[in-house]
C-alpha cells in the first residue's frame, strides 16, 4: 500500500537566498507549504485516488509517498513544466527538494509522475478545490460581498480541421495502427498495401487549390475530394476485415479497441466530407467531427477579430473581490452564459449562505428586463448591461455610480483570465479526452487559488 507521508527533509538544504527575487520565490512556496499542512484533508483525498488507481508498488516506486507525488505535480502546474523538465528542476534545486519532501532522497522518474497525474480526475480536484475554499473562508481570506463572472475558451490540442486534413488523418493513423499490429506478429498480417504518399498528395492538392476561382480548378478539386473519400472508405473496409482476422487469431481486445474507434471516427468523417465536399450540402457544426483524436472538441464563435472560431470548450469562472475563483464550470456540450450566471449565483449562496451584495458580468449574461428585475430583488447591485436599445430608465440605471463601479470591477476578470492563460496553461489543453481536459481546468484553478492565498 502506498504511504501517505514519507518525508525525508534535510535542514542543510534550506540555503539562504541572497537575491530579493529568489527570497520572494522561496516565500511563495513556504506559504504554500503552510497552507497544505493546515489542510491535511486535501492530501487525504489525493491519497485515496493514488492508492486505488495507481496499482501495486514496485521497486523504487514504493519509496515515494502520495505527499511527494502531489507536491511534485503542484510544482509542475505552477511552474508550467513538462515532466522531464520537472524532474531536472527539482533534482537540481535543494529548496524544491525540501518542498516536495524528498530531501536527500532520489527524485522519482518522470513516468511515475505521469502515472500519478492521470490518477487524479476532475471529481477529486473538485473536492480539494472545495477544501481550499472552506479554508480561505474560515481564515477570512475571502468575502462573499462581491462576485464577478466571465467566460473564455480553452482550446483542444488539434489543428484547424478541414475535410481533406481529417481524411488524411484517418488514412495515415489507421494505416499506421494496422502496420504496428502486423509488426508485433506476422500471423495478424493480411498483406494489404497502403498508399500514404498518394493520399497525402491528394490532401495537399485539395488544401492548396480549394480557394481558387477557376471552374477547371474547382472541378479538379471536387474530383480529388471524391477520390480521397473513396480511398479512405476502401481503407475502412480493409480495417473491418483486418479486425475480423485479428479476432480469429485471438488478438487481445485492448489492441483491437483503438483501431475500432479510429474506424468509427473515420466513417463519420467520410460521411461529412461526402455531404459537404462532394454533394455541396451545408453540414452544421453540431453534426461535425472536428478531430479523430479529440472527438469532444466543439466549434465556438466568440466574436474575436483575430480568432473568429475556436475549437475546444467554454470555461466559465466566477471570482470574489479578492480574485479567488469560487466557481468554475466546464461542460462537454457548452451551455449559454445566461444559464451559467444563475448557476454561479446559486453556488455562491450555497457556499456563503447568502447571495452576493453586488454582482457583475458582461452583456452576454443578460437574459431579459424581467430577469434583471427578479435578480435585483435578491442582489443589491446587479450590474449586467442590456444589449440593444435601452429605455430612459434603463439608461439611467446603467449610468448610475454603483453600476459603473461594478463594471470597473468586472474588467478585472479579464486580467485574471489572462493570468490563467499565460501562467497556468488555460490557453490550450494538451491532454487527451474530455475527462483529462476537465481535470486540467480544475487543476489550474486549484493552483491559481493556492498561489493567490500564498501571496496574501
Amino acid at each position: 500500500m502506498r504511504p501517505m507521508y514519507c518525508a525525508k527533509p534535510s535542514f542543510l538544504l534550506n540555503t539562504r537566498a541572497d537575491l530579493a527575487v529568489v527570497e520572494k520565490y522561496h516565500e511563495k512556496y513556504s506559504r504554500i507549504d503552510a497552507i497544505l499542512d493546515k489542510n491535511p484533508e486535501i492530501l487525504e483525498a489525493v491519497h485515496a485516488d493514488l492508492r486505488n488507481k495507481m496499482g501495486s508498488l514496485k521497486g523504487r516506486e514504493a519509496d515515494y509517498s502520495s505527499e511527494m507525488l502531489f507536491r511534485m505535480l503542484l510544482i509542475k502546474c505552477i511552474e508550467q513544466l513538462s515532466f522531464r523538465d520537472l524532474v531536472v528542476r527539482v533534482n537540481d534545486s535543494s529548496f524544491l527538494r525540501n518542498f516536495a519532501r524528498i530531501g536527500w532522497g532520489e527524485v522519482m522518474n518522470f513516468t511515475v509522475l505521469d502515472a500519478a497525474w492521470k490518477c487524479l480526475d476532475d471529481t477529486t480536484w473538485d473536492v480539494i478545490n472545495e477544501y481550499l475554499f472552506k479554508y480561505a473562508s474560515r481564515e477570512d481570506l475571502i468575502s462573499g460581498t462581491d462576485l464577478r463572472t466571465d467566460s473564455t475558451v480553452c482550446e483542444s490540442n488539434i489543428h484547424f480541421p478541414t475535410d481533406s486534413s481529417l481524411l488524411w488523418d484517418c488514412y495515415r493513423v489507421i494505416a499506421r495502427t494496422m502496420r504496428q499490429i502486423e509488426g508485433s506478429n506476422n500471423k495478424y498480417s493480411m498483406y494489404f498495401r497502403f498508399h500514404d504518399k498518394k493520399i497525402k498528395k491528394l490532401h495537399t492538392f485539395i488544401s492548396t487549390q480549394a480557394g481558387r476561382k477557376q471552374l477547371s480548378t474547382i472541378r479538379n478539386v471536387k474530383r480529388a475530394m471524391k477520390l480521397l473519400v473513396e480511398r479512405v472508405e476502401d481503407l475502412i473496409n480493409k480495417g473491418a476485415l483486418f479486425i475480423a482476422h485479428a479476432r480469429e487469431m485471438r488478438l487481445s481486445q485492448d489492441c483491437i479497441e483503438p483501431l475500432e474507434l479510429l474506424l468509427e471516427n473515420a466513417q463519420y468523417v467520410t460521411e461529412q466530407a461526402r455531404r459537404h465536399g462532394i454533394n455541396g450540402e451545408m453540414v452544421s457544426a453540431k453534426e461535425r467531427l472536428f478531430s479523430i483524436f479529440e472527438e469532444h472538441a466543439e466549434l465556438l464563435k466568440r466574436g474575436k477579430a483575430q480568432k473568429p472560431v475556436e475549437f475546444g470548450h467554454l470555461v466559465t469562472l466566477a471570482q470574489t473581490r479578492e480574485k479567488f475563483i469560487s466557481y468554475y464550470a466546464i461542460d462537454e456540450i457548452s451551455t449559454p452564459d445566461t444559464e451559467q450566471k444563475d448557476k454561479a449565483l446559486e453556488n455562491h449562496k450555497k457556499q456563503f449562505g447568502v447571495y452576493p451584495e453586488r454582482f457583475t458580468a458582461d452583456k452576454n449574461y443578460h437574459v431579459s428586463v424581467e430577469d434583471t428585475h427578479q435578480w435585483e430583488k435578491k442582489v443589491s447591485v446587479f450590474s449586467v448591461g442590456k444589449k440593444g436599445n435601452r429605455s430612459l430608465q434603463e439608461t439611467e440605471r446603467e449610468h448610475s455610480e454603483p453600476f459603473r463601479m461594478m463594471q470597473r470591477f468586472r474588467a478585472g476578470c479579464e486580467g485574471s483570465i489572462s493570468v490563467l492563460k499565460r501562467a497556468f496553461g488555460l490557453r490550450r489543453s494538451l491532454y487527451r479526452g474530455f475527462k483529462s481536459f476537465a481535470s486540467s481546468i480544475c487543476r489550474l484553478v486549484f493552483c491559481h487559488n493556492l498561489v493567490l492565498l500564498a501571496t496574501k
